[in-house]
């Protein structure tokens, strides 16, 4: 039996809870604390590059010409029909929808308004067929993903976690095996 939310009380649990989750992720130090975090004023997609470790911009958070925050029409107009569809509601996030072509995954909230939209909220390809907007994909060698990219904020011997340029908790990373890319993820904590 699903359970009876009207509106208001959603969307006021929605609140607290993005509230809750910011200041625990702060807490548990999976995010730094905004003070440390550096807002360019005038930062130009087209001088990112460097060899140090910097912010990516949240608009080049693209795998596959999909990016966050893009409708299921706008992912379907890129993709076409998914090979499956799978929805769910989760309590503390409201209804979800995962789109999964062969090698992406595309997850998706409903607006923030019950109205039957969706939008993107985490893209993760497994797959070379799908490149980010800089042109790294699955089997590319680490090099190029820190030539490209920039040294990561954090890392171990499986993940490059880069720092993305935006207000709210935004991830993306890169998993590693054998010097190799083997997954590119991105999303935002918030939707």
């Amino acid at each position: 039996m699903k359970p009876i939310i009207n509106y208001n009380s959603s969307k006021l649990f929605k609140y607290f809870f993005n509230i809750t989750l910011g200041f625990s992720l702060l807490v548990f130090g999976l995010i730094p604390p905004l003070n440390t975090y550096a807002f360019p004023s005038g930062s130009s997609d087209n001088n990112y590059h460097s060899k140090q470790s910097k912010m990516i911009p949240y608009n080049r958070l693209k795998v596959g010409g999909i990016g966050l925050s893009m409708t299921e029409e706008q992912v379907k107009k890129l993709l076409g029909q998914p090979l499956s569809t799978k929805n769910d509601y989760i309590a503390v996030a409201g209804f979800t929808r995962i789109l999964q072509y062969p090698g992406l995954t595309v997850k998706m909230l409903e607006d923030v308004k019950p109205s039957g939209k969706f939008f993107v909220y985490e893209i993760e390809a497994n797959s070379p067929k799908y490149a980010t907007i800089d042109g790294v994909k699955v089997g590319d060698n680490i090099l190029k993903v820190r030539t490209i990219y920039g040294n990561p904020k954090t890392s171990d011997n499986n993940t490059l976690h880069y720092e993305v340029e935006y207000s709210s908790p935004t991830y993306f990373y890169f998993s590693i095996k054998n010097g190799q890319v083997t997954k590119i993820t991105c999303g935002d904590f918030l939707g």
